[in-house]
């Protein structure tokens, strides 16, 4: 009798890790899903303007990662989230140069905006419409 007791012990502690990791690798796919929408809806030229300059900065997503690259820059750099701050990036340029990048939604929720800062600077860039 105890070696059936322990055989649904054992069944109900499996079923049970099986329940969780179900639950977990379902969550897990829903925050993929809910990244790439946002990066898909981030993607497309900003324009920055800084001390006269222009500069267009392409966001776009590759392979499911965020990245961004400049006129400079044939395959982009990627963008790192800033944990727990949905819009907020970071990246690490090929030069070594930190950026912090910031997207913002206008009135209606569109993506409209981003703010870059780096080394105490903060340069607003405006998406634009295509």
């Amino acid at each position: 009798m105890k070696k059936i007791f322990n055989f649904h012990v054992l069944f109900v502690i499996s079923s049970l890790a099986l329940v969780l990791f179900v639950c977990n690798a379902a969550s897990f796919a829903q925050e993929k899903t809910d990244a790439q929408k946002l990066y898909a809806e981030i993607a497309g030229d900003y324009e920055f303007e800084y001390e006269g300059q222009v500069e267009i900065i392409t966001f776009f997503v590759e392979d499911g990662v965020l990245k961004g690259r400049d006129s400079d820059d044939d395959e982009g750099d990627p963008l790192e989230p800033v944990e727990g701050k949905e819009l907020e990036f970071e990246v690490t340029s090929d030069e070594g140069q930190f950026f912090e990048i910031i997207f913002s939604r206008d009135e209606s929720g569109k993506l409209t905006q981003c703010l870059l800062k780096t080394m105490g600077m903060e340069i607003p860039g405006v998406k634009i419409k295509k």
